[in-house]
């Protein structure tokens, strides 16, 4: 088993952090191979923010992603830039509040209110990448929510854990309804 996963969005919505929970996870918590790689040049600034993660019961050769399994895509640019490169039977959760315009025929394509969720739940467009993780655990089956919620407590400061659990959980809850 191989999974590719592509988390994109822009700097300040905490992918890196998302890729890094995913990671710890997978490998710490569940026991899988891991390669996790980052692109966050200007992200700082609002720029472009990726974070790649593969993950296997295997050896991992080649740590890029190549065709992803799932992209999770948090901007309209996101969407547009990395769609394309999406497997065929494979799933694009997709932020509806920034992706408005979008192929309604897309079978992969999922959309979720994820900024909405977050703004909601902690007041702050930053948790919007823990509301993901919790569609993300429900939606992929390589993931479980249990490993997810432990990452979390490991990766998030002790001053913001509970509002970010408490995103998770609606993420969860937003994964099982759609």
């Amino acid at each position: 088993m191989r999974r590719e996963i592509q988390l994109v969005g822009h700097g300040g919505q905490g992918v890196r952090l998302a890729g890094s929970i995913l990671s710890k996870a997978c490998g710490i918590y569940d026991g899988k191979n891991i390669a996790e790689t980052h692109l966050y040049g200007a992200a700082a600034r609002g720029e472009l923010s990726e974070s790649e993660l593969i993950i296997s019961d295997g050896e991992i050769y080649y740590v890029k992603v190549e065709s992803p399994d799932v992209l999770l895509a948090l901007t309209q640019d996101a969407y547009d830039d990395y769609r394309g490169s999406v497997r065929d039977d494979g799933l694009i959760i997709a932020d509806d509040f920034y992706v408005e315009e979008y192929d309604a025929s897309d079978k992969k394509l999922r959309l979720f209110p994820l900024t909405r969720v977050a703004l909601d739940v902690v007041g702050a467009l930053i948790a919007v990448n823990v509301v993901a993780l919790g569609v993300l655990s429900i939606l992929d089956p390589l993931i479980t929510p249990e490993s997810v919620r432990l990452a979390i407590k490991d990766k998030i400061k002790k001053a913001y854990l509970d509002k970010n659990l408490k995103a998770f959980e609606r993420g969860l809850k937003l994964g099982s309804e759609k």
